[in-house]
């Protein structure tokens, strides 16, 4: 156990996290990060850290006092920790760093880096060429790309029943029926950013939006990626956000979804 400076404060990762036995600054701030639990008693220790996916109440430290403080960063949905959803559980914490818009530090708009994306046209593909595309080469007017098939929010089976009213091209491991370009094969989260792909999705007129889970503020990069390459995205996920081409999904039928999507084909 070092500390390169006696008169630092020390910040425990007690789920490993980030940089190890590392000196941070924050305007005049300065912290030591550590994962090194032997620093657990030491008198130097101001708050101890936990990452939400990795937290277990079978493995927690000794409080010793108010003096230290405990503290969540989880950018994921409860899903990914079911625990995190009971209030006994997360008044443990002092502060929190979370998807949601109360958290001490609101994580609610992590995937989008910034409003320029939004209305840059870098990937702007005309409707008039999507259309030619869906004719001329056999594009379904909707895109479904998703390759974790287990989710609170059960989005494949909507997606498998939408199919029988309008042809959806579905690239991913779940509900698969079409075949990614071998240019796009490797890393699945690498590809989801990569350049190349963001031109192939905004080829399509309509992208699938279905988070894995249902949670007011959870947004991520399924609703940002189709509107950032101009695919309107046709979203199920935050109840708190209002805004989308279909406003509810869950209030309209499948024939009603569809005949929306064929009118504006």
């Amino acid at each position: 156990m070092t500390c390169p400076d006696d008169d630092i404060p020390v910040v425990l990762w007690w789920t490993p996290f980030g940089n190890n036995n590392q000196v941070k600054t924050c305007g005049n701030a300065k912290c030591y990060f550590t994962h090194d639990r032997a620093f657990e008693n030491n008198v130097r220790l101001k708050s101890i850290l936990f990452y939400g996916s990795d937290f277990r109440v079978h493995d927690l430290p000794n409080w010793r006092s108010n003096a230290v403080s405990w503290g969540l960063l989880h950018e994921e949905s409860p899903r990914n920790n079911p625990i995190l959803v009971h209030e006994k559980t997360l008044n443990l914490f002092n502060y929190s760093s979370t998807f949601s818009r109360f958290s001490d530090v609101s994580l609610t708009l992590l995937d989008l880096l910034s409003l320029e994306e939004l209305i840059a046209k870098s990937y702007y593909v005309p409707a008039k060429e999507k259309s030619t595309l869906i004719r001329a080469k056999n594009y379904a007017p909707v895109l479904y790309i998703q390759s974790d098939c287990d989710t609170a929010s059960d989005r494949d089976r909507y997606v498998s029943e939408l199919m029988k009213y309008i042809r959806i091209d579905s690239y991913g491991t779940c509900v698969n029926n079409a075949r990614l370009d071998d240019r796009f094969k490797g890393n699945y989260l690498d590809i989801l950013n990569n350049r190349e792909f963001l031109s192939f999705v905004a080829k399509y007129k309509f992208t699938i939006a279905f988070e894995n889970a249902i949670c007011d503020d959870y947004i991520t990069e399924k609703l940002w990626r189709p509107l950032i390459v101009g695919s309107v995205p046709i979203y199920y996920g935050s109840p708190s956000f209002k805004v989308s081409y279909i406003k509810s999904i869950i209030t309209l039928s499948l024939i009603q979804i569809s005949l929306i999507l064929q009118l504006n084909t």
